[in-house]
């Protein structure tokens, strides 16, 4: 009982998250503070903005682990997703699970993205989600997201989320899920470089307003930082491309709790090719 206490009290503070509150997911996407809503270029797109998976060209799954954030084993969650593009569109699934013994969320995600001659994008999740606490029992709600994608110029593409649209409610609470809407733009100057910035609005927070750099070095080795206010973060990191797999690791503080490390590993079966194709995409679609 003691550990759950420490759990809530933490989450009545606003530092962290549960009822299946936004958290970001990736290493990549976490290295860059989760500003990912215009750029969502990988199967992660199903958490921040299924437009995205508009833009895959290759079936793609990615893990994500975090057993310990900010040094609390209670609270580690996990992503795992996919991404199939076909001739009608690109389908995903993804399950993202939080918690420990005593009080376990569950979420469950279908998705479909489809693009316009390449230039617009569009997407919508369907998510189930199942909370269970011990003792207490298990509630299960189902609610959308939808997304879009624009490319508005030859260096920069627009991007909007908005997560559980339904306001969907999990069991007898009053209180809905979390409800976040997001915008931003990708600035792409060269095809080595991304600059983003997006706000974001959850109903029941201030606007937060998020930035992150991505540089690709060379074919194997991308850097990436990035920034955020409400609440204060700063994160970096690294991701390794070896043939189809790349390893994602960040580092991420929090203006309260510290450190944490996370980790991402992401196949790809189109390989380096396949993500510098990608890279090249937006200023070809221009030419």
């Amino acid at each position: 009982m003691k550990r759950l206490f420490l759990i809530l009290l933490i989450v009545s503070a606003g530092s962290v998250f549960a009822q299946f509150e936004n958290t970001d997911v990736g290493a990549r996407q976490i290295a860059l503070n989760g500003a990912f809503t215009s750029l969502s270029d990988n199967s992660l797109a199903i958490f921040y903005n299924p437009a995205g998976l508009g833009q895959m060209k290759d079936r793609e799954f990615s893990l994500f682990y975090s057993p310990a954030p900010f040094q609390l084993t209670d609270m580690s969650y996990a992503t795992l997703t996919y991404a199939e593009p076909t001739k009608f569109g690109i389908f995903g699934a993804a399950i993202k699970t939080y918690g420990f013994e005593l009080y376990k969320e569950n979420n469950f995600i279908v998705s479909y993205g489809n693009n316009y001659k390449n230039r617009i994008f569009y997407g919508i999740n369907l998510n189930l989600y199942n909370l269970k606490i011990q003792d207490y029992g298990s509630a299960t709600a189902f609610g959308l997201d939808v997304g879009a994608m624009a490319y508005i110029a030859k260096y920069i593409q627009w991007g909007f989320f908005g997560k559980n649209i339904t306001g969907s409610k999990i069991g007898e609470s009053d209180e809905k899920i979390a409800q976040v809407y997001r915008s931003g733009f990708t600035y792409q100057p060269l095809d080595y470089l991304r600059i983003i910035t997006e706000i974001e609005k959850d109903i029941k927070y201030p606007v937060s307003v998020r930035g992150g750099i991505e540089y690709n070095v060379i074919d194997f080795l991308d850097l990436r930082t990035g920034v955020g206010s409400q609440p204060s973060t700063f994160s970096a990191g690294v991701g390794i491309n070896y043939n189809i797999f790349t390893f994602d690791y960040a580092l991420t503080k929090h203006e309260d709790l510290g450190y944490t490390h996370l980790g991402s590993v992401t196949v790809n079966f189109g390989g380096i090719k396949g993500k510098k194709s990608s890279r090249e995409q937006l200023r070809k679609t221009f030419e």
